[in-house]
């Protein structure tokens, strides 16, 4: 890769987007952000006047701007149907598709070198252990199957078109500025507000990693001279038990008041006790380690909550 350090991306008002962006440009990257007119920016206020924002609805009329800034990198984070209820919903889904096909013939046509996206832990399906790449594909959500076939497609268009192209697998991302739905944001509101919430047993192995790790291997990623293109686990490779997550939770906010009812509920029909990537391709690769101890980034995100969070996250 050349000098450039103009990136073109989508899903910057998102969880993940917003924490990677705000990285790049910490670290003297321009940002050329796609979105959609309806998008929400509020976890961007902080760096948003940094951005070259450009809605989806006048992309052509931008075109020539995307071209003489001369983006190398093509970052897509952008996924709509992230949400739980939204996962089986087969529709939503494969609106990703469409777009992505744009995004790619867009990615040619201002001769973009390197493409990143993400994918996720779902498209392996129903696993209970430490995984790595080389585990069979066997989504069972709508989501997951959807997430392998835009990889696919990725792939063949990033070779067809001497691309390089990396498709990073998610697992479990917490940290400031998740949806207040998500486990981590839903303990921490209700223990703020001392507020019973029930649980599981939580005997459940999660691999957690925090976001702005994610957003320093993003980094690493885009700098990444030579040429590695494929898929790659981006995880921590050190499950944890959500029972001790919630406890540590439970400790820092309401020690004095006991309002996670854990083994309140039972487990759902084809419960992933434990879920977790091997990170090692990754690391050999990009010599890239996560360096946030779990309960320091744990705090991090409690601070994040006590200063006052949205509860109109979307």
């Amino acid at each position: 890769m050349s000098g450039n350090r103009t990136i073109l991306m989508t899903g910057v008002s998102g969880f993940l987007g917003s924490h990677i962006a705000r990285h790049l440009i910490a670290n003297d990257y321009d940002v050329i952000a796609l979105k959609r007119t309806s998008s929400k920016l509020d976890r961007c206020k902080d760096f948003s006047d940094r951005i070259t924002w450009i809605n989806y609805e006048e992309l052509h009329s931008n075109l020539e701007n995307i071209l003489f800034k001369r983006p190398e990198t093509f970052l897509h984070v952008a996924w709509s149907g992230v949400k739980s209820n939204d996962r089986d919903e087969w529709r939503e889904q494969a609106k990703n598709l469409g777009l992505l096909a744009e995004l790619l013939q867009l990615s040619k046509d201002v001769s973009v070198r390197k493409i990143i996206a993400f994918g996720s832990q779902a498209e392996y399906g129903l696993f209970h252990d430490v995984v790595d790449e080389g585990h069979s594909i066997e989504p069972y959500s709508a989501y997951g199957c959807i997430k392998n076939c835009a990889s696919q497609m990725i792939k063949c268009f990033a070779q067809a078109n001497s691309m390089q192209w990396y498709w990073l697998r998610l697992f479990s991302i917490f940290g400031p500025g998740e949806e207040n739905n998500w486990l981590i944001p839903s303990v921490i509101i209700n223990l703020l507000n001392h507020k019973e919430m029930n649980l599981t047993a939580c005997e459940q192995e999660y691999d957690y990693m925090f976001v702005k790790d994610l957003a320093k291997a993003v980094l690493v990623v885009i700098r990444e001279e030579g040429d590695h293109s494929g898929v790659f686990n981006l995880s921590t490779g050190h499950p944890e038990k959500l029972k001790n997550i919630i406890q540590y939770l439970e400790k820092q906010l309401s020690p004095d008041h006991e309002v996670m009812r854990i083994g309140a509920l039972p487990y759902r029909a084809n419960q992933v006790m434990k879920m977790a990537g091997n990170p090692a391709k990754f690391q050999e690769t990009f010599q890239c380690i996560p360096d946030h101890p779990v309960r320091n980034a744990l705090l991090e995100t409690i601070e994040y909550y006590k200063n006052g969070y949205n509860e109109g996250n979307e």
